[in-house]
């Protein structure tokens, strides 16, 4: 499928070029790919440096966002270059001591966390080193992103200046940038737009290299993010839909081969990990949680400065009525791109609107796909929508976070703005019009800058050594309180075992629980019947977390974590039952044994 907006010279139709990834939209002769990138890979990454300036003195000693799923990220990078064995990688009892869990359902980035394992190596494992590579696993997202981008837009528009701001668009979307600071698999972007050239490559030259590539982007792309699995095949499915419609016919030859070999490829690549979590699914454990008609991309937050931006202020209130949380809620779409694409619409709406097309159904459908179970208005759920159905459907409702499919809203956004911008150039050239784009990009780059980024400080209080050096092996820890949900808190117990003592833990959380162990059958109402529990499951310490510790204070919304729940019995009683190994203002650490 092509949808060239080269022009000719004489009456500025659209054409078909036979060498689409060679040819500018004023004649001219791209660089072959091997010249052009790394050129453009460190534009985007200079560029990177420059977005998140506020990051820069810190990559090596605290994790980049604020407190929460960054420190389970930073827990898989240890795990998996330090704790794991990797004969034995799916399954650990380094969380939930004694039982353990498996880990086939856990929010790996395996392409991030096996490259950073292997660097590790070199650079050694220390604890600075780990955090060093986990933020720069992080923010290489954005230059490569930029890069796979730059050519799809190059290849649909014929227009280097377009495709170097829709790389912009799509690879420092403001999604992607929340998600950073969050969740190191969602914002494992950047082989998504490589798989869309690849196989669209694929479809258009019918050539068995480009289809390969396409499905190793794929499972790339799966391997970095379970949800990329289902959404590139929704982009399948929409563009073989979309391609049958526009040409009134059903798919053969290539247009038939090459979804039905993707989406097998996929599955025999990915069987290995696929079929343990199928057999999990129907061993009677539960995989699933809700989030499907919470997690959603509500209509008022296209338009809504997200809460990095220097306005945010602005919309603040928008976002304090959103379902969800901040991260799955910001799906700004850009003020200059909306007014843009409004541009493109007109100036596109007799002639050249081909790609537009493409573009305004591939938007719309993967808005639908964000919307979740119902359309989402300032937080009130309104009509149903398509995803209800998908949410019914086994495995499929394991997507449970539909904003995430905002992915490729901004990929099509993307060859949207590029579309509009070798448009703009193409009548006359004009210095007038250089200028104007110029100013446009700008603007673009600077409603997209953050201007607010947080970090998470990361430290060790004085009390781990006791645990860290004792000379027994084999033993486990007990934190408490364990919260309600256990997310929050578990995600600081996680964090604390990887950068601090290395000793197994009985709490600590995985994206789906799926085992039962001691942590949910904890004795808390007769406390010698729970030494004696303890004692048998080799739990030797206990490590009561302060709900006061000044360095959490200052994150206000932290101020209702590690809150005792009567669950978890009264901390007066741990202190009379166990003696006292040590204490400080953060923890306080008792022996069981």
């Amino acid at each position: 499928m092509r949808f060239d907006t080269a022009y000719t010279a004489s009456n500025g139709s659209l054409t078909r070029l036979s060498q689409a990834n060679e040819e500018d939209g004023g004649g001219k002769r791209f660089p072959p790919y091997h010249t052009l990138g790394l050129g453009i890979f460190a534009l985007y990454a200079i560029v990177t440096w420059f977005m998140f300036l506020q990051w820069t003195p810190i990559l090596g000693s605290a994790l980049i966002g604020p407190p929460g799923d960054n420190q389970q990220d930073f827990w898989n990078t240890w795990y998996t270059s330090v704790g794991a064995d990797l004969y034995n990688f799916f399954f650990t009892n380094l969380i939930r001591f004694p039982e353990g869990t498996s880990l086939y359902y856990h929010s790996f980035a395996y392409p991030k966390v096996f490259a950073i394992a292997l660097l590790s190596k070199v650079v050694g494992a220390d604890l600075n080193s780990l955090i060093l590579l986990q933020n720069l696993s992080l923010l290489a997202s954005f230059p490569l992103a930029a890069v796979g981008t730059f050519y799809l837009v190059r290849h649909l528009t014929g227009n280097t200046v377009g495709a170097l701001i829709g790389g912009f668009i799509f690879a420092f979307n403001p999604s992607h940038i929340v998600h950073t600071g969050g969740n190191a698999h969602v914002s494992s972007i950047e082989f998504i737009p490589f798989f869309c050239l690849c196989y669209i490559m694929a479809l258009e030259r019918k050539n068995i290299l480009w289809l390969g590539s396409a499905i190793i982007f794929y499972v790339l792309s799966a391997l970095s993010c379970w949800y990329y699995l289902f959404y590139i095949a929704y982009f399948i499915g929409f563009h073989s839909i979309y391609v049958s419609l526009r040409d009134r016919a059903l798919p053969k030859s290539w247009q038939l081969l090459s979804p039905v070999a993707c989406l097998i490829g996929i599955v025999v690549a990915l069987s290995p990990i696929l079929v343990a979590m199928v057999q999990l699914a129907v061993s009677g454990v539960s995989v699933y949680e809700s989030g499907t008609d919470e997690y959603v991309a509500d209509i008022f937050a296209y338009p809504a400065f997200p809460p990095f931006h220097l306005l945010q202020s602005l919309t603040k209130g928008i976002y304090s009525r959103l379902s969800g949380n901040f991260g799955t809620a910001t799906v700004y779409l850009g003020l200059i791109n909306i007014v843009v694409l409004g541009w493109l619409c007109f100036r596109a709406r007799h002639k050249d609107h081909q790609l537009l097309a493409y573009v305004l159904c591939g938007m719309a459908v993967f808005c639908i796909l964000a919307s979740g179970d119902s359309l989402h208005v300032l937080g009130h759920r309104t009509i149903p929508m398509p995803g209800a159905i998908l949410s019914d459907l086994p495995f499929f409702k394991n997507v449970r976070t539909p904003s995430r499919a905002i992915v490729f809203v901004y990929l099509f956004l993307a060859i949207g703005i590029g579309h509009a911008v070798a448009l703009a150039l193409q009548p006359l050239d004009r210095a007038s019009v250089r200028w104007g784009i110029a100013v446009v990009a700008v603007l673009m780059v600077l409603d997209f800058y953050p201007y607010r980024l947080a970090v998470t400080p990361v430290s060790c209080s004085p009390g781990f050594s006791i645990i860290r050096d004792d000379p027994q092996r084999g033993f486990g820890i007990l934190d408490l309180p364990r919260g309600e949900p256990q997310a929050m808190e578990g995600n600081f117990y996680m964090l604390y075992q990887a950068a601090c003592h290395s000793r197994p833990i009985a709490g600590g959380i995985t994206s789906r629980d799926v085992a039962v162990s001691l942590i949910d059958r904890l004795e808390t109402q007769d406390m010698e019947a729970q030494r004696q529990q303890l004692a048998d499951a080799k739990i030797k310490y206990i490590i009561i977390h302060e709900p006061t510790n000044p360095a959490r204070l200052r994150f206000g919304w932290l101020r209702n974590l590690f809150q005792w729940r009567p669950a978890d019995g009264h901390p007066d009683e741990y202190l009379r039952t166990y003696p006292t190994a040590y204490k400080s203002v953060d923890l306080t650490i008792l022996q069981v044994y």
